[in-house]
């Protein structure tokens, strides 16, 4: 009952700064402001996050955990061969679906950027889940200037995303899929 609560706990607490950042700026999100908006004491914020870089790399950590399941779950039920998760990230990462992570992540990855500059340890769990993916392409037999291109493209695209930079339609993000997915499949 006891992990249950703190599960719980600290799940609110991230919803609650997730919600101050989207609603009103990373600036806003003082331990204050999330410890309120989560209806938990400061200390009990403090118990789960003691800073507010603490909380940013919950944020972050959750968003990359989000993308993570999802993954694994595609990944799941992607043919095994060649081109196995290029395939799965073009999925993932391309999903306009109603439950693309994405929208989510955009919401969020946005306020944080400046935060996540600031302090680069924040974008390890980033780094590792792009690493574990460029091996499992290796893995299934792509040529690493492949693995490359395909990492290069979703990172292009998910910059575009964060920052609101260009929005490809999705009659032009199928047509980058196929294309990529046509360039895994060719190898």
């Amino acid at each position: 009952m006891k992990r249950t609560r703190f599960v719980n706990t600290r799940e609110r607490l991230l919803d609650a700064a997730e919600a101050v950042v989207i609603e009103h700026g990373v600036s806003a999100m003082t331990l204050d402001a999330v410890a309120a908006r989560a209806k938990v004491s400061k200390g009990g914020l403090l118990y789960h996050f003691p800073s507010k870089d603490a909380i940013v790399l919950g944020m972050v950590s959750r968003m990359i955990s989000i993308v993570q399941q999802r993954f694994a779950t595609e990944l799941a039920n992607e043919s095994p061969g060649r081109g196995r998760h290029a395939r799965t990230l073009l999925g993932v990462m391309m999903d306009t679906g109603p439950n693309a992570p994405f929208p989510k992540v955009q919401k969020i990855a946005g306020p944080l950027r400046a935060s996540m500059a600031n302090n680069p340890e924040m974008l390890e769990p980033v780094r590792h889940f792009l690493k574990t993916v460029y091996q499992g392409m290796l893995d299934d037999g792509l040529s690493p200037d492949r693995c490359w291109l395909v990492l290069a493209a979703m990172g292009g695209l998910n910059f575009w995303r964060i920052f609101e930079v260009l929005r490809p339609s999705r009659r032009e993000l199928a047509g980058l899929r196929h294309l990529l997915t046509h360039l895994v499949e060719e190898a």
